[in-house]
């Protein structure tokens, strides 16, 4: 049983089916452990403990998680900047989803190294798409933290500076055709991996296919998306993806909310959150600005 103190949401908390998410929404949270259940004692979690991680119905006052999905928060370095519950609540999906896209893509090993290519070198190159949501904004540090040197970031030109704050070497304007469009003619067969966080968000985009071949040959270049069209989800489904495609159905786990912050506080960054009041004009003006699918970063309602 945990006491909530900030949770986060995600467009999965309006798109999910209310018969399979239940009456109270939300998975990610940062609480206090109010009591453990009898054989839940495997993390050495005790009440009073301050955890973040997933649950079901996180947008409550309490709520039931699993061991299994949570973590404990360590001492971080930045004892100068400690971590606000809003911003570990934020980890949960956004993180989980862009690491194992990364590990997918041979970014990323499990012990939060950078992966060496076949030539064994680590000058990786990424390339992050809807860079500057909640997902995207994860991938980037992400790859900044295991010392991928080439990070490309596509978004709108309005975000551009935010991007490269957080980590991005380049950017490329979307709502810019001919910038698009020359991108992808000049970097066909270079990019190691490309993670794409935009594909059938919401506003019909769809870079899948005109991604592929940017990808390096010989199966050393990886797409990885969390989203496509539903004859990608019926590939992934029924086992029949493309060589070198990936269609994440993200896992939630201990060790990698672990590993997420490790290697986002090595190095001294934070996922950027918009904080809500957690009223009913908070709760509307969160999924109002979710649904706008214009939010810069994560949205989280402060709780406590």
């Amino acid at each position: 049983l945990v006491k909530i103190h900030s949770a986060a949401i995600n467009p999965v908390d309006y798109k999910i089916p209310r018969m399979l998410g239940g009456k109270v929404v939300g998975f990610d949270f940062c609480g206090i452990v109010e009591q453990v259940g009898a054989g839940e004692s495997s993390l050495s979690l005790k009440k009073g403990d301050l955890v973040f991680g997933g649950c079901s119905g996180s947008l409550g006052e309490y709520a039931i998680a699993k061991t299994t999905t949570i973590a404990k928060v360590p001492s971080s370095k930045s004892e100068s900047e400690p971590w606000k519950p809003s911003e570990l609540a934020s980890l949960h999906v956004a993180y989980q989803s862009a690491l194992q896209c990364l590990q997918k893509g041979n970014i990323i090993n499990g012990d939060g190294s950078l992966i060496k290519n076949i030539s064994d070198n680590d000058d990786k190159s990424v390339l992050v798409i809807g860079a500057s949501g909640g997902c995207g904004i994860a991938g980037i540090q992400l790859c900044r933290a295991v010392g991928v040197k080439r990070i490309i970031a596509i978004c709108s030109g309005k975000n551009a500076q935010l991007v490269k704050d957080m980590g991005a070497t380049e950017v490329v304007d979307y709502t810019n055709e001919e910038q698009l469009e020359q991108f992808f003619q000049n970097n066909a067969g270079v990019i190691d991996c490309v993670y794409d966080a935009a594909t059938n968000s919401g506003g019909g985009e769809d870079y899948w296919d005109k991604s592929i071949p940017l990808l390096k040959k010989n199966g050393e270049g990886k797409f990885t998306a969390l989203n496509g069209p539903p004859s990608k989800w019926i590939r992934r489904l029924s086992g029949r993806e493309g060589e070198n495609e990936s269609l994440l159905m993200m896992n939630s786990n201990t060790a990698d909310l672990e590993l997420i912050f490790r290697l986002m506080d090595k190095i001294k960054a934070k996922p950027l959150v918009n904080v809500m009041p957690f009223t009913e004009d908070g709760f509307h003006e969160a999924f109002k600005l979710l649904k706008s699918r214009r939010v810069k970063g994560k949205i989280a309602l402060d709780i406590i």
